[in-house]
C-alpha cells in the first residue's frame, strides 16, 4: 500500500519502477486514492457482511419465535375444538330434555280444562264421610225425637 507517492520507489522496487514513480507523482496519487477507496469498500463490505449475519439471525430467532407461537396456538385451537365439541353435547342434551317439557299451547290447554272442571270445587274422601256421618246422625237424633214425641 502506497499512502505517500514518496514511499512508492522504496519497497524492493526496480530501477524502471522508482524511475516512473519519480517522473509520474499523479499517477502515484491516483494509486494512493484507489487504494484508499479499495480500503473503504472493503470495510463497506463488511460491514454489509455483518449486517447481514445480525439480519438473518434475527430472522431465524423471529422464525424459532412464530413457530413456537404457531404450535401454542394450534394446541390451544385444539382445546377450544374439544371444548366446543363438548358444549355441543350438552346443548344436545339439554334440548332432548327440553323437548320432553310441555308446550306453551299444550298448557294452556290444561288450563281450560282446569278452569272448566274446577277441581278445587270438588270434595275428599274424608269430607264426604264426614257429611255422611253428620247425615246418619242428624237422621238418628230426628228419629229418637219423633218418637218420643209418638209416646
Amino acid at each position: 500500500m502506497v499512502d505517500n507517492p514518496s514511499d512508492f520507489g522504496k519497497r524492493g522496487q526496480s530501477q524502471q519502477e522508482k524511475a516512473f514513480a519519480l517522473a509520474n507523482p499523479n499517477v502515484l496519487q491516483g494509486i494512493a486514492e484507489v487504494e484508499r477507496r479499495l480500503r473503504m469498500l472493503e470495510e463497506r463490505y463488511s460491514n454489509l457482511e455483518r449486517r447481514s449475519q445480525v439480519t438473518e439471525e434475527n430472522m431465524l430467532s423471529s422464525n424459532r419465535k412464530l413457530r413456537a407461537e404457531i404450535k401454542l396456538t394450534g394446541e390451544d385451537l385444539s382445546d377450544v375444538k374439544g371444548q366446543v365439541a363438548d358444549m355441543v353435547e350438552k346443548l344436545k342434551a339439554l334440548i332432548k330434555e327440553l323437548q320432553g317439557f310441555a308446550r306453551l299451547e299444550d298448557v294452556d290447554v290444561i288450563r281450560k280444562y282446569l278452569n272448566l272442571i274446577e277441581p278445587l270445587g270438588f270434595v275428599t274422601q274424608g269430607e264426604v264421610e264426614r257429611i255422611v256421618r253428620q247425615a246418619v246422625e242428624d237422621a238418628l237424633v230426628q228419629q229418637v225425637a219423633e218418637q218420643r214425641e209418638k209416646l
